[in-house]
């Protein structure tokens, strides 16, 4: 599974009393265009599935190559809250989700349907509303650490 290269995206969500949660996830994809929708892996161990299951909403931020500092932060043991102070959050005033202003894109998702596969809970999410900068800068993670795309990620093969 090392050698499947994929986006590093953070999965953040909050609870009814606005305590907020995020993971890392690499097992993001989209899965159909109409209605637009994503599937993601969330391992029932993480400490986001809870709240994640409860809420039943959730946003999918795509991390540019410059932000490495979140992985850092959301890949070690500090609580949730000095996870979230690494960097500048803001929440959607409709979906009262936290979420990166300076992400490559921004998903904000429903759940649709859960399959349990496994260790992990097979998320279906239909996304209400999306968001991007032009910057094509994607993070990538990659026989077990993080990359970037070389040159141009937006150039032709």
């Amino acid at each position: 599974m090392r050698r499947l290269a994929a986006t590093v995206t953070l999965v953040t969500t909050s609870d009814a009393d606005g305590k907020r949660y995020g993971m890392l996830a690499t097992s993001v994809t989209s899965v159909t265009m109409e209605p637009p929708m994503l599937l993601v892996c969330v391992s029932r161990s993480a400490h986001v599935h809870p709240a994640l299951m409860a809420r039943k909403s959730m946003c999918i931020n795509v991390l540019l190559d410059g932000q490495a500092d979140l992985v850092r932060a959301f890949s070690s043991s500090l609580p949730h809250d000095e996870r979230f102070a690494s960097a500048a959050w803001d929440k959607h005033p409709t979906f009262d989700l936290p979420y990166l202003p300076d992400a490559q894109a921004l998903f904000f998702c429903e759940v649709d349907q859960v399959i349990e596969a496994g260790t992990h809970s097979v998320v279906l999410a239909r996304v209400l509303e999306s968001r991007s900068i032009s910057a094509v800068r994607p993070m990538v993670y990659v026989d077990g650490r993080m990359s970037h795309l070389p040159g141009s990620a937006a150039g032709s093969l």
